[in-house]
Formats: C-alpha cells, structure tokens, sequence
C-alpha cells in the first residue's frame, strides 16, 4: 500500500504555532453543547420507542464492535473523532482501519491529544498523515457517508448503546461540531519524535513494533515488502544495541518517558 503522504507539509508548523487556541477550543465546546442538545433528544425518543430518524446500532460492546464491523463495507467515508484509546485498542483498529481504506473508504480520524497517553500518541505518530490527525476533540463520534452519525446512546439495562442517527437536526449539530473540531486539527506525525540515529522507515518500523506482532503487518502498514522490514528491524535492533524487539520497545519507551512524556 502506498502512503498517501500530504505533498511539501512543514509539520513543525502546525506545533510551533500552538497547539489549540483558546477560540478554538471555545468553537468547539459550543458546538459539541448544541450536539449534546440534540443527541439527548434523539436518545429519548430511541428509548421511549417514539417515531424519530434513528436506531440502535449495538447493546454492550461485543454487539456493538460486531454490528459496527458489519456495517463498514458499505461505507464510502468516514469522518471519525476518538477522545481515548489504548496500545491494545490501535493494535487491532489499526489493521482493520488500513484493510478498509485499501479496499476505498476515505477516511479522516481525529484524536482527542489530551486523552492518550504518550505511548499511544507515538503509535498514531507513525500513521498515515493524510487520514490521522490529533485535535481538540473531547466527545468522539462518528460521520458516514455525511448521512449518518454513530453517537452514544441510552443506557439499556445497564449496558451502553450506539445509536445511528439520521435525524436532520442531529445530523446538522454533528456537521456542526466536526467542522469545529477539524478546525483544530494537524496530522499525528508532527508528534513524531527524532529519534537519534534512526531513519524515518527505521523509526516508523519500531514504532509499528509496539502494535504489529508479525514482518508481514509492519509490511503491509508501509507498503514495501516482508524482506525490507526484516533488514530495517535488524538495523533498528543493531542501532539501539537491542538483542530482542522486546527490548528495543523498552528502550524506546524510555526513550519516550523522558522526552514526550
């Protein structure tokens, strides 16, 4: 798979000028308060059963994740704010999210800077800069194919719920409050740390390491082939004096602790 790489982009640009401004911040909470609004309209009339442009899509999250992944296929874009996430969690979205747009969804997901930890802004650092961007981005949901909304629904009998909204109103604040929010936004890679003596690849390689347990994923994270990856992770082990991944993943995450922490 090729990276689709944004052509002449001075990433630096998008830190040094600051990373969210007090009015941008301010654009997005009024926006999300107005989704709020109308997220909780919606998600009343769901759980009342009155006649409203909306369904549950899961409830708990094993229906949930499994109702989603049904879904996907047919989906063209994707506009997608996360507000959290784990090393565990981007281990298998990630993969999945790299199959998806190979087979031509377009997607553009923002993450919510404040809500990662360091270990998992390094994963996103090392992503696709055209489709992973952090940002001011506190509530997470989804837009299809600017259609429909996934967004948190009723609590039914103690288990969460997602419901796909296609309420003109709902969907409006959702167009609202994304628009806000990707006016906050700058790829991940611009959090990239300069790893001292690494290449570029070299540095995506150890970095996909923390999540891809196999040659043959990093491979096809970065479209270049299995026999390429073997002779960058052997230099990256080499370079870091690492005589095993896992040891080249505690060093690097040392390495993390003590600069982006």
């Amino acid at each position: 798979m090729n990276q689709r790489v944004l052509p002449n982009m001075d990433f630096s640009a998008y830190v040094d000028s600051g990373r969210f401004s007090r009015p941008g911040r301010l654009r997005v909470l009024d926006q999300l308060a107005r989704l709020q609004t109308e997220r909780s309209r919606v998600s009343r009339a769901v759980e009342c059963g009155q006649r409203v442009a909306a369904r549950i899509l899961g409830r708990g999250t094993i229906a949930i994740n499994r109702n989603m992944a049904l879904e996907v296929p047919s989906w063209r874009t994707l506009e997608s704010i996360r507000n959290s996430g784990t090393i565990g969690q981007l281990a298998v979205s990630l993969p999945n999210n790299t199959i998806v747009m190979e087979n031509g969804l377009r997607m553009t997901s923002i993450w919510h800077f404040d809500g990662l930890d360091p270990e998992v802004r390094l994963v996103l650092s090392a992503e696709d800069p055209a489709a992973y961007f952090f940002g001011y981005a506190p509530v997470q949901m989804k837009i299809v194919d600017n259609a429909e909304v996934f967004l948190d629904g009723p609590t039914i009998r103690g288990e969460p719920t997602v419901i796909a909204v296609r309420d003109a109103a709902c969907l409006d604040a959702a167009r609202g409050y994304w628009e806000a929010v990707r006016s906050t936004m700058y790829p991940c890679a611009a959090e990239a740390p300069a790893i001292e003596s690494l290449s570029e690849r070299q540095r995506r390689v150890v970095t996909l390491m923390l999540t891809c347990p196999s040659d043959e994923q990093i491979a096809r994270r970065l479209g270049v082939s299995v026999r390429t990856v073997r002779t960058e992770v052997a230099a990256v082990l080499d370079l870091l004096d690492a005589p095993t991944r896992f040891v080249a993943g505690v060093r690097l995450r040392e390495y993390l602790s003590a600069v982006i922490a």
